[in-house]
Order: C-alpha cells, then structure tokens, then sequence
C-alpha cells in the first residue's frame, strides 16, 4: 500500500509538471484537456504497477508456499522409503524364518514318524511275546498290556505313553527273567480237581509245582500259544525238595536232579 501510494504521488507530480511546461504556451482549454489524458494515463499506470506488485508479492508468497510444500514432500518420500526398506527387510527375515521352520517342522514329522514306526514294531514283539509270559507275570503286566494298540495306525495314544508301557512291559519282563520266582496258585489238575500248589519259576524258560503234601507234581513251558503244563507224579519228591531247600526250609542243602529243556 505504501508503494502504491508513492507511485501515485509521482504520477500526480508528474501530471503538474507537465501541465505547468505545457501551460505557458497553449490555451486554457487545451491545457485542461492534455492535463486530464495525462492524468488518466498515468493513473492508470499506476494501476497496473500497483497491480503488478501485488501479484508478484502473492507470487512470492505462494513460491514460499510451495518450496515448504515440496520440503515436507521430500521428507515424507524419504521417510516411506526408509520404512518400505525396513519392511522389505522384514520381511525376508520373516520369509527366511518361515523357511527355516517349515523345514524344521519336515525334520521333526521325518523324525517322528521314524519313532513311530519303531514304538509299533516293538509293541508288536511286545505282543508276540505276552502269550510267553507266565500267568502271574501278565497278571502284573495286565495295566501296561491293555493299553499297548493292536492296531498302531488306529491308535490315539501319543508316542510317550505308548513307549513308556513298552518299556515298562520289557523291564519287567526282563526282572523276571533274571530271578527264580515262587508263588502259590491253585492249579487245575487232569482229573478236573483243582489243588492248591507251590511254583518255581525260572525265568521265562521253565516252571515245577507241587502240591503242599508232595503227591503231584509237574512241569510247565512255555509255547507260542502260552504256558502247558504236564502232570509229572515222579518227580515230586524232588520238586518238594528243591522248593523247600528254596524257602529255606531245609537244614542241609543238596543237589536236586531235575529235567530241563532247553529251546
């Protein structure tokens, strides 16, 4: 505003300095008409450059504008690049530790399934094996054996308790197998009639009984359809003796002959 003020301070200055040149020879009339186009020009001028000067200030001002606009672009462009760089990065971190567990998980299922496989072998020869084992061997083993899968492709049992009934049928089984077991049980005789009689079992590989008062006696082994056992009169006195010398029943111990089969 101070500009355009000046400015027509100096056309008005202007237009009387002209008037007065112009004045001394021209009439009135005609000097009157010359002051006034030249006063009208030069308003007009001074519209234009107020005009002028006005726009160039907006310019300038939006010029301003515009270089902070396009600063705050810059940043922001360098910004998202910055972050779709570090996703990116992420993201083939994230790729390489999708790869690495998928590849881990192969592992594990590979390595599962071979477990598997070898728990359903063993509890197959775990149950090719119960038919072996004496009557109160498997009366004992009973909890474990029941929970052993016939059918291991059907089975919802997981692999740790499936393998810990295995290996406590085989500890067993193997604790049995290293000693000589007695124990009382009531055996059914040929006859129909059932006594009550003492049996020494020698691991997995043979059994004697006799009765309390030494009159039947008899010898049992195992077989692929389960323990027989066969009368054997004769050999009472000897089993008696060998089970008494056992229980401590005896004050001298002596050699006792007695048959063994071995398979």
């Amino acid at each position: 505003m101070q500009r355009s003020t000046l400015l027509t301070r100096v056309g008005v200055a202007a237009a009387l300095v002209a008037a007065l040149s112009l004045g001394a020879g021209v009439r009135s009339d005609a000097f009157a008409s010359d002051v006034g186009e030249v006063r009208g020009k030069l308003e007009k001028w001074v519209e234009t450059s107020q005009i002028i000067s006005e726009e160039k200030s907006d310019w300038e001002a939006d010029k301003d504008t515009l270089r902070a606009t396009q600063k705050l672009l810059r940043q922001q462009k360098e910004a998202l690049q910055a972050e779709i760089a570090e996703l990116e990065a992420s993201n083939t971190a994230t790729d390489e530790e999708r790869r690495d567990l998928l590849l881990r998980r192969g592992e594990y299922q590979r390595a599962s399934r071979a477990v598997e496989e070898e728990i359903a072998g063993m509890e197959q020869e775990v149950l090719a094996l119960e038919p072996r084992l004496p009557e109160p061997l498997r009366e004992k083993l009973e909890p474990l054996l029941v929970q052993i899968p016939r059918d291991p492709e059907n089975t919802r049992l997981q692999l740790g308790p499936r393998l810990m009934n295995v290996l406590g049928v085989l500890a067993q089984t193997e604790k049995w197998n290293g000693t000589a077991t007695l124990v009382g049980e009531t055996r059914a005789l040929g006859d129909g009639q059932r006594v009550h009689v003492r049996t020494l079992y020698w691991g997995l590989g043979e059994a004697v009984y006799v009765d309390d008062q030494g009159r039947i006696a008899g010898i049992g082994r195992p077989g692929p359809e389960g323990w027989s056992f066969v009368e054997t009169p004769e050999l009472a006195s000897s089993v008696k003796e060998l089970l008494d010398i056992y229980e401590g029943n005896v004050d001298e111990i002596d050699f006792v002959s007695l048959p063994v089969e071995i398979q």
